[in-house]
């Protein structure tokens, strides 16, 4: 997720995904990281997250794997997106 989000950028976020794999995580087989794009806030002053789009399902096993695919995804919609 980024840190300074700006509007319309699309980006991705897993509030409940594994960082490595391994840890306390073992009890849950998967996880979703949830794609979505950042929209002004009603009163024209910041951002906030907009509806999830699309989720990237992973294995906690191999967390890597779903966030490199989500990387991906959101990379192709921030460059075919028209910025508003």
């Amino acid at each position: 997720m980024e840190l300074d989000p700006k509007a319309y950028v699309w980006d991705f976020d897993g509030s409940c995904a594994p960082s490595r794999a391994g840890a306390s995580w073992m009890h849950w087989e998967s996880f979703s990281l949830g794609i979505f794009q950042w929209v002004p806030k009603k009163g024209g002053r910041g951002v906030k997250r907009g509806k999830v789009i699309r989720r990237v399902k992973g294995r906690t096993a191999n967390p890597d794997e779903a966030f490199d695919r989500a990387r991906q995804i959101v990379a192709g919609l921030n460059a075919t997106e028209p910025k508003r």
